[in-house]
């Protein structure tokens, strides 16, 4: 028989094959899909793709909405043994443009979400158009196609990241990675390896509280079919959503954002999450203030997960963990069976236990940065990926985090990049310089912040509130919504090492003129 089909599409073809009529994906607007149905509208995607000249191993950019067609549109792919160039539906035309440059995807798959950056990133672009009318077109064969055969090392997906600097990254994921990372959560969360029988009906679906086009979207809905459970689906997160999907799902866990935790936490009324036994959080540091607060008002323990889009799932605590009493305060996790994973120092070096350094995985999970040469030698070496968080394991493999190694900034689970906002902000009039810098938020974890140094004479007068307005709308202008500044300071100099490097990390604590936009 060979090697097994680790193709993604395979989990929900099996669930097609056990129960075809069971229900595996809800949508918020009350709209829901049996595994059939699932595997219907994904097999009709991927005979769409194929009649549009889509070739197994070329790449696919999509550019949809959260939603379902989103999900079978990737599914489509998966099937046809092509590649899903999953690109953010809130970028606008000249980021869109830019992410069809850096992957080179042989077809543009968009719908009408934001009809004015689909048009100007294909004018940007000499790149055929796939509506998703077109895509879903009521005439498309949805008979049954079976995944194509790949094998573990074969690019499975790109998805937009951080890199070591500068601007997002496309990082190429492939399908044995993927699915090694969903085997080690599972058996890190069900106690016991796979595969699993499909969830008796009783069982409550899982949310999907991260977009599709983010990994952590992704690997929840493949996690949700490769465990047997269904999958619920949203547009954008809202606790009002959050509170009428719980009373029509009674969902047992929730995987959410710290963002999205602060927000039930402060809504002016809590959503019921009686039926909650636990949630999971990832995406990016979550404060001890925050986790007493929901712990107090809800009474439901939180769990977290430690990994990325390049490494996987590497460390957590399962709910189990927490009745053990195993869980110890301001860790990431005790790390996940199957993982191997080093600390290091500077110079490679591995270092021993209680020691800091550089967190470094063995892992299959990327191919690495397929715009950036450099930069994806520095992240894989030798089958270990540098994951450039900086942290320290204790005597129990309990994984510690300290702080990153790059700049990146995470602002409510989206990835900032300083660089690619000073770049808009210098091409201002008003800027001479500017560095922009991560500070503490209680809702969003950190914000982008921008110091900047005005262009003399070129200010209108000393104002500097009408300055950061005048900034903030440029920005606007040209990046999505959630990377704007949203705090602004003035300086007369920025503070410099004695090399002549701007100081990021004194900028952040630096006595300047604050001005609020």
């Amino acid at each position: 028989m060979g090697e097994r089909n680790v193709n993604l599409a395979t989990d929900l073809e099996r669930r097609a094959a056990e129960d075809p009529e069971r229900i595996g994906l809800h949508h918020d607007d009350g709209r829901a899909w049996s595994y059939a149905q699932i595997d219907a509208e994904a097999s009709a995607c991927a005979r769409a793709l194929a009649a549009a000249g889509v070739e197994r191993g070329q790449r696919v950019a999509l550019y949809l909405a959260n939603g379902p067609q989103l999900a079978f549109a990737i599914f489509g792919a998966w099937k046809l043994g092509a590649v899903p160039v999953t690109i953010s539906g809130l970028y606008n035309g000249s980021e869109l443009a830019e992410s069809i440059a850096k992957t080179a995807p042989v077809l543009l798959v968009a719908d009408d979400h934001d009809g004015e950056a689909r048009d100007a990133a294909l004018a940007a672009a000499d790149l055929p158009l796939l509506t998703a009318a077109q895509l879903a077109a009521p005439g498309n064969a949805r008979a049954h196609l079976a995944a194509a055969r790949v094998q573990g090392e074969e690019e499975a997906v790109i998805l937009f990241t951080g890199g070591t600097t500068g601007r997002p990254k496309a990082v190429s994921v492939t399908h044995g990675g993927v699915q090694e990372s969903l085997a080690r959560l599972a058996r890190a969360s069900k106690g016991r390896p796979g595969p699993y029988p499909l969830a008796p009906a009783t069982v409550p679906p899982n949310l999907v509280a991260l977009p599709l086009f983010h990994s952590g979207g992704q690997h929840t809905l493949l996690f949700a079919f490769h465990v047997g459970r269904a999958a619920v689906l949203w547009e954008r997160f809202r606790v009002e959503t959050l509170a009428a999907l719980l009373r029509q799902h009674r969902f047992d866990s929730l995987f959410l954002l710290p963002t999205m935790l602060y927000d039930v936490v402060h809504a002016p009324q809590h959503p019921d999450l009686s039926s909650v036994r636990s949630v999971l959080i990832a995406g990016q540091a979550l404060s001890i203030h925050l986790r007493r607060q929901f712990e107090q008002a809800f009474g439901i323990p939180i769990v977290m997960n430690y990994g990325s889009t390049e490494t996987g799932h590497i460390a957590g605590w399962t709910a189990s963990d927490m009745k053990a009493g195993l869980w110890k305060a301001g860790s990431a996790g005790r790390l996940y069976e199957g993982v191997e994973l080093e600390i290091r120092d500077g110079d490679g070096g591995a270092l021993p236990q209680g020691e800091t350094g550089e967190i470094v995985v063995r892992s299959q999970m990327t191919r690495g940065y397929v715009d950036d040469a450099a930069a994806s030698g520095e992240l894989v070496r030798d089958g270990w990926v540098h994951s450039g968080d900086i942290g320290y394991l204790d005597a129990d493999g309990v994984l510690f985090l300290v702080g990153r190694k790059r700049d990146m900034i995470k602002c409510g689970g989206f990835q900032v990049w300083p660089e690619e906002i000073e770049e808009e902000l210098r091409a201002h009039p008003l800027v001479r310089d500017v560095r922009v810098v991560g500070v503490p938020d209680e809702r969003l974890g950190e914000i982008p912040k921008a110091i900047v140094v005005r262009e003399p004479g070129a200010a209108p007068g000393d104002d500097d509130d009408a300055v950061a307005a005048t900034l903030l709308a440029h920005v606007r202008d040209r990046l999505a919504h959630f990377k704007a500044p949203r705090q602004w300071a003035f300086m007369d100099e920025l503070p410099r090492s004695e090399a002549g490097k701007v100081r990021r990390d004194a900028l952040a604590a630096a006595g300047a003129r604050e001005a609020e936009a």
